[in-house]
């Protein structure tokens, strides 16, 4: 077995550790997003409908990344966490490539099933490895650093798509060292092998020795059955936080799978043009949202000594993210992109709370499986059903591709207040399941004063 190392919490090391997993998120999320800015070429080139999409999107990753995560993060719950992570990474990258070369729908189903299962190996690891980098005054601030890197991907992959469309053309074929290529064909190629650059990155991380929240070692290892007493212990808090977040998930997919869609259909906008700009607005939005969710966590937690006050500020979130997505698809141009940067903004408040709440919840050696229980719903439930719904809308029920924004306005505002209902019921349970570790310090500094710390 690799050797663990014995190393001390909060430090600059573990920010540099912290920059890395957002990294991976960053490119494992470019990867996943990057198919919201093709639907147009693919449509155009292989003859797909709203609802294929809709399955390429959802089912196809989701359905995968959902089922594989749980017996793979029983690995990360035991096993070498950082190399696990790199072999994820050399998965996606390589299944992500393998799409751009697909000529056929199963082809390309079955390259979407395997980016799923190599981004199942990234986040319980991720999550599990920050719970012992850093303590738990300093957690919530780490996770939610990590969980940036879901936003950053995103805009990434809309920018970067979109300028590679906007350079070679939407429907052009290029010359390329393997033969003619269209160009959706070269941002998926292009896409995936940006992944290989996380590599030696990743061979610089030490794998930490396991923690208990009050700092004591926590090597003995966790039986399956010892993880079905915790769950069943903790069952009603556990299900709130993990199907309330999730419906948020899945109200946002709704939303942010169709994008890009949306705004060519029914604003008229390029396709390279609408990349550029959603991209853009993700990677100003939506940092700015994860750090007001942290420092709004930190305050209720610290200040008013509220120890739900990550579910509150994920119920907040969904309100406000209701609002916005129903505005999306009811204003002209100008005023769905406002929309829709309250939109990022205000979603991003809650997802890195997600795991910062579950590792309050469990001990160490079950983190890693509580992450992929919420993975799995996030993306069983939410990233399969999200997406397809608002193609069977299109397709099955108003039978009209120019009806795309009304079908989201059926899908998105619901499930958002669904999702903060959801967790609204689960804050008496949570606070009943959290015990405030012996010693454990609060700090109600925000999350930029962290990013400050990492980058000196």
């Amino acid at each position: 077995m690799l050797a663990e190392t014995r190393i001390k919490q909060d430090t600059g090391y573990a920010w540099f550790v912290a920059i890395i997993l957002c990294l991976c998120n960053a490119c494992s999320i470019m990867d996943r997003s990057v198919l919201s800015l093709l639907v147009h070429p693919l449509e155009k080139s292989m003859g797909l409908t709203d609802t294929s999409i809709g399955l390429l999107q959802g089912a196809a990753f989701g359905v995968t990344f959902g089922i594989v995560g749980l017996p793979l993060a029983r690995l990360a719950d035991n096993g070498h966490r950082r190399n696990i992570i790199i072999i994820g990474v050399v998965a996606w990258s390589l299944a992500t490539m393998g799409c751009g070369f697909a000529r056929t729908l199963p082809e390309l189903f079955i390259g979407r099933m395997c980016v799923g299962i190599g981004e199942a190996l990234l986040m319980p690891s991720a999550v599990s490895i920050l719970s012992d980098y850093f303590s738990t005054r300093r957690r919530t601030r780490a996770i939610s650093l990590n969980s940036m890197g879901v936003y950053l991907g995103s805009g990434l992959s809309l920018l970067a798509g979109g300028t590679l469309i906007r350079m070679l053309g939407a429907d052009s074929v290029a010359r390329t060292f393997v033969g003619p290529l269209e160009t959706w064909r070269i941002v998926f190629i292009l896409i995936g092998l940006s992944g290989f650059l996380l590599i030696p990155l990743l061979l610089a991380v030490k794998e930490p020795e396991r923690l208990s929240n009050d700092g004591v070692s926590a090597s003995a290892k966790t039986s399956f059955a010892d993880v079905l007493v915790i769950f069943r212990e903790k069952r009603v808090a556990l299900f709130s936080v993990i199907m309330g977040f999730a419906t948020l998930v899945l109200a946002h997919h709704a939303v942010i799978a169709w994008a890009p869609t949306l705004f060519v259909r029914a604003h008229g906008m390029d396709l390279a043009k609408t990349g550029q700009t959603l991209g853009l607005v993700n990677l100003v939005m939506s940092p700015l949202g994860v750090i007001t969710g942290a420092f709004l966590s930190e305050v209720l937690d610290s200040r008013w000594n509220r120890r739900d006050g990550k579910l509150i500020v994920g119920i907040v979130s969904g309100l406000l993210c209701a609002a916005a997505a129903f505005m999306v698809t009811i204003l002209f141009k100008n005023g769905a992109l406002i929309a829709f940067a309250v939109l990022q903004f205000a979603v991003t408040f809650n997802f890195g709370l997600t795991h910062a709440t579950l590792a309050e919840l469990l001990p160490n050696r079950v983190r890693a499986f509580g992450a992929a229980c919420f993975i799995a719903a996030s993306n069983i439930y939410a990233a399969t059903l999200g997406p397809l719904s608002v193609g069977l809308l299109d397709d099955q029920v108003f039978h009209d591709q120019a009806q795309l924004a009304l079908s989201i306005r059926w899908i998105s505002p619901l499930a958002f207040l669904l999702g903060a209902g959801i967790l609204a019921m689960g804050l008496k349970p949570f606070r009943a399941a959290t015990i405030q570790p012996a010693g454990a310090g609060r700090d109600p500094a925000p999350l930029a004063y962290a990013v400050a710390e990492a980058a000196s």
